[in-house]
């Protein structure tokens, strides 16, 4: 795998639900699980899928509801790396949006499938939603608590830019991001996001400027540990360590990589968990320390292997699917000529 391909890091930027989204009936019973489910979003996703199902068990709830519904069982989905379910649930929540003509959750929604189809690599299926949603920002007007939503879609596209090694362009779309996240602090999501932000530019930067790098992971990581978002607290410190290695302090980086490989496991994270075993397992033979270079050469090999496998499982069936509504399309159009 090249070293852009290594840094396939878990991006699930905040694309959750805040009751002030719900601009029908006011339901306080069914607010309060919202803000349940999304606290468990990073640290027991299987929780906010299971709430996101309760709440659209509720009889007479309304579509803002059912879209909210959606997006915390797509997110949940997304956050235990099953790309299929998550774009099936996001797929629902953005048909019902555009047909309640809901624009803030259409963006936010065209973003969160426009993700889940980069983090799988099929790029020509996420800039087709990200630009759908670029577009859509810019002929519509948000209100201002809803405007944090133009940051996710440059921060989406300049990871997509990024993907494609043209860093460049990537972190202007970052720095975009980050300004428009920087103008709302007061938003829980904006500032979740910023976080992620911050770290996505470090990696562009490891290529291209070491302390830039490093001053981003360090915002990235202050955010991440102030907002209880262990995920994007481990992608910082794996990029920190890169950092340490970098500069030949070794021992320090496997000391970060460590203590990030213990939050992997903890939140599940098989990407990252990866990526460490790779860095340890380099570290260590720069360390002369061959015994343990092996050890984590084939546990880097074992984790790679078995992620591959998901990965690829959940691509063909995400295929499959795509090429089955294709075809129904094909054959409606026939129908009617």
């Amino acid at each position: 795998m090249n070293k852009m391909g290594m840094r396939r890091f878990f991006m699930m930027i905040s694309l959750m639900i805040s009751a002030q989204l719900s601009f029908a009936q006011s339901n306080k019973k069914i607010d309060s699980l919202i803000g349940v489910a999304n606290t468990f979003m990073f640290k027991d996703p299987k929780k906010t899928v299971q709430i996101g199902e309760e709440i659209l068990k509720k009889k007479d709830i309304s579509d803002s509801y059912k879209i909210s519904s959606y997006v915390l069982i797509a997110n949940g989905f997304a956050a235990m790396n099953d790309f299929k379910k998550s774009i099936d649930f996001a797929i629902k929540a953005n048909e019902l949006s555009e047909k309640t003509k809901d624009n803030a959750n259409q963006i936010r929604t065209l973003g969160l499938i426009g993700n889940q189809y980069t983090r799988i690599e099929m790029r020509e299926e996420a800039w087709k939603y990200l630009d759908k949603a670029d577009k859509l920002t810019q002929t519509i007007s948000l209100p201002d608590s809803m405007k944090y939503l133009i940051g996710n879609i440059n921060l989406l596209k300049g990871f997509l830019y990024k993907r494609s090694l043209d860093c460049g362009y990537a972190i202007k779309h970052f720095n975009k991001a980050i300004a428009a996240f920087k103008k709302d602090k007061g938003n829980g999501f904006a500032v979740a996001n910023l976080g992620q932000a911050y770290n996505q530019k470090g990696y562009c930067y490891l290529s291209i400027n070491k302390d830039s790098a490093e001053v981003s992971f360090n915002r990235g990581l202050a955010d991440a540990r102030k907002n209880g978002a262990k995920s994007l607290e481990c992608n910082a410190l794996i990029g920190l360590s890169e950092i340490e290695a970098d500069r030949n302090n070794f021992k320090m980086s496997n000391d970060t990589l460590f203590y990030a490989l213990k939050l992997s496991k903890e939140i599940k994270q098989r990407e990252m968990e990866t990526k460490i075993y790779k860095l340890l397992s380099n570290n260590f033979i720069a360390l002369d320390d061959f015994e343990n270079h092996l050890k984590y050469q084939d546990l880097y090999e074992s984790a790679h292997s078995k992620f591959d496998h998901e990965n690829m499982e959940s691509i063909n069936e995400i295929i499959k699917k795509r090429n089955e509504y294709k075809e129904k399309i094909f054959e409606s159009k026939q129908k009617s000529w």
